[in-house]
C-alpha cells in the first residue's frame, strides 16, 4: 500500500475518536496562525474556479465571497455574523441548525460536518452561536474536499486535505478539553 494511503487509512481508522468539546487558552493561540496558505482574493479565485475538488467555506464572509464570485461551496458553516458582529445581507436557508459555543465544538456540529461531507448533496449549516473552530473539524474529515476559511486581516486561508493536514488537525483537535 502507498505511504499516502497508509496515513489516510489510518487517519480514517479513528474517525470515531472523542474530542472535547471546549478549546484551551493553548489551542487557540495556536489557532491565531493559518493551517493553510493564506490567499488574497485575486489569487485564490482562479484557484478555486479550477479544483474539481469540493469545497467547505468555513464563515459568513468566506462563503458569501465564495458565491459573490461565482463559486458554489459544498458545505457553507455559517453564523450570521462576521468578527462577532451581525451580518447585513441575507444567508441562504440552511440544511441544519446547530448549537455550538463559542472556542468549542460541539457533537451536534461535529456530526453535522460529518452528515454533511459523506453526502452527496450540497450543505449549509447554521450554527446558533459561533462556528469559530468548524474549520479545524472540518480539515480533519476533508478527504476530497479543500476547506476554506478567512483569516481576519490577512485573507482566505485555503487547507487540501493531505496526511499532513489532516494530522495537524488531529492533533489539535486532541487539545479539546
Amino acid at each position: 500500500m502507498h505511504v499516502f494511503n497508509m496515513l489516510h487509512s489510518k487517519l480514517d481508522s479513528v474517525d470515531n475518536l472523542e474530542f472535547g468539546e471546549k478549546a484551551p487558552s493553548k489551542l487557540k493561540k495556536i489557532l491565531k496562525n493559518p493551517l493553510g496558505k493564506v490567499y488574497s482574493e485575486e489569487k485564490i479565485v482562479p484557484i478555486l474556479k479550477r479544483t474539481r475538488k469540493r469545497i467547505i467555506a468555513v464563515g459568513d464572509e468566506s462563503g458569501h465571497a465564495l458565491i459573490s464570485w461565482g463559486i458554489k461551496p459544498f458545505l457553507w458553516i455559517y453564523d450570521g455574523k462576521i468578527m462577532r458582529k451581525p451580518i447585513s445581507y441575507e444567508l441562504p436557508l440552511p440544511s441544519y441548525f446547530v448549537k455550538n459555543k463559542k472556542s468549542s465544538i460541539s457533537k451536534q456540529l461535529k456530526s453535522a460536518i460529518d452528515d454533511s461531507i459523506s453526502s452527496k448533496r450540497s450543505s449549509r449549516i447554521f450554527v446558533l452561536g459561533e462556528e469559530d473552530m468548524a474549520a479545524l473539524y472540518a480539515i480533519y474529515k476533508a478527504k476530497k474536499e479543500i476547506v476554506i476559511y478567512g483569516q481576519p486581516k490577512q485573507g482566505m486561508v485555503l487547507v487540501e486535505p493531505t496526511p499532513k493536514s489532516r494530522q495537524l488537525a488531529l492533533r489539535l483537535l486532541n487539545m479539546l478539553e
